[in-house]
């Protein structure tokens, strides 16, 4: 994708901050446009991102090897080699990128081992997240944690202070199903206001990151060609460079820009939403904001669909495709690619609203719990009618 299914829910040992994109392609640059795979081999390099995006190993690769080879052309071809060279050996291979810093290294091949096990045998979850906290708390010379998520926040927070210590910038915890890692070396702020569905302009802080080291299992898991494009935090938004290009197309304005002010609006007024929820919003907005884009949007959710709510990116996209095609009198199976348009931002819009209001309409406390007496989420009072409607 750029194949992408937008944000990264990273929060904290439990889930990491909400996860702006996956971007199926990793760049914004288009596919070169020769030479094209047969029909069979790009339906099985769609079928495999979206296993991928599910850390299913076996289904991706069952997919790619149900084609015939020789369909597979240029970069799918790149793609199919790599998946089996790196998934179908009787060992995780060697530390991908692996940074100079030894201490840096060695945590990146932790979490790469672990995340090779789990996407190929998610049987041994379990198991294998109690050795990952374990070499992990090795690492920084302590024993393994404690059971809890708060004992392995209270660990990887040592572990991003030494990793800060070297000029790295780490992000650690949770991108359903897997504990994640980001590590990147560079990043610069820009400021943004985004017009979001309802006439609410919210103003957001952007971090540009560059330099990149990690970014997560299912970059890892899916040889580059998936991966987060972004993710949300309290003190604004966090974009991968090389997901976006120029930072001027519709990608990002939409995909990553409308998508996280969504994100920062819903988490600064309802802190405790479902990951599914705020990905079902956030994936509206990009409905409802699409043009150039939108065939490119809609393929990335008819990609990654699912209905386990503990995978809230192909989940929300199965939901999100659903609900606007009942609500254009189209059956819940139908192509929105093939629908108008101009109906599909409206209902998508509407469907938001609709959504806010279901909210709003919640007891007290559902979910958020301001503390009694205090201000207004800083976000929700920094909204303001943005002047469109």
């Amino acid at each position: 994708m750029r194949h992408r299914s937008p944000l990264l829910f990273l929060l904290p040992a439990a889930a990491l901050p909400v996860l702006i994109g996956w971007a199926i392609g990793a760049t914004a640059a288009p596919p070169a446009a020769a030479p094209t795979s047969g029909a069979q081999a790009a339906s099985a390099v769609s079928q495999a991102l979206g296993a991928a995006l599910r850390a299913d190993v076996p289904a991706a690769l069952a997919a790619l090897k149900d084609a015939p080879a020789a369909q597979f052309q240029g970069q799918d071809a790149d793609f199919r080699q790599c998946m089996l060279e790196r998934h179908e050996r009787e060992a995780p291979p060697l530390a991908a990128n692996a940074p100079h810093d030894a201490f840096a290294a060695k945590v990146l091949g932790i979490y790469q081992r672990y995340w090779w096990h789990a996407v190929r045998e998610p049987q041994r979850r379990g198991e294998l997240e109690r050795t990952l906290k374990a070499e992990l708390a090795a690492a920084v010379g302590e024993p393994a944690p404690g059971e809890g998520e708060e004992a392995f926040e209270a660990l990887y927070a040592k572990l991003d202070a030494r990793l800060r210590e070297r000029g790295l910038h780490p992000l650690q915890g949770r991108t359903p199903p897997l504990y994640d890692l980001f590590l990147w070396g560079g990043q610069e702020q820009r400021d943004y206001t985004v017009e979001l569905p309802g006439g609410v302009a919210q103003p957001v802080k952007v971090f540009v990151m560059d330099g990149w080291i990690s970014r997560g299992w299912s970059h890892y898991t899916a040889c580059g060609k998936t991966g987060a494009a972004g993710w949300v935090k309290p003190e604004g938004l966090y974009a991968v460079r090389e997901s976006y290009g120029d930072l001027q197309g519709e990608d990002f304005k939409v995909s990553f820009l409308g998508h996280e002010a969504q994100h920062f609006a819903d988490l600064a007024r309802w802190p405790k939403l479902p990951p599914w929820r705020l990905e079902y919003r956030a994936k509206l907005v990009e409905l409802a904001q699409a043009d150039s884009s939108r065939g490119k949007l809609l393929d990335r959710f008819y990609r990654a669909q699912d209905d386990d709510l503990d995978h809230p990116h192909p989940y929300a996209n199965k939901r999100v495709l659903t609900d606007a095609a009942l609500a254009l009198g189209l059956g819940a199976d139908a192509d929105l690619r093939q629908a108008d348009p101009a109906a599909v931002r409206r209902v998508a819009a509407e469907a938001l609203l609709a959504d806010t209001r279901k909210l709003e309409s919640e007891p007290a406390g559902t979910y958020a719990e301001p503390a009694k007496g205090a201000a207004a989420p800083a976000g929700k009072s920094q909204a303001k009618p943005a002047g469109k409607p």
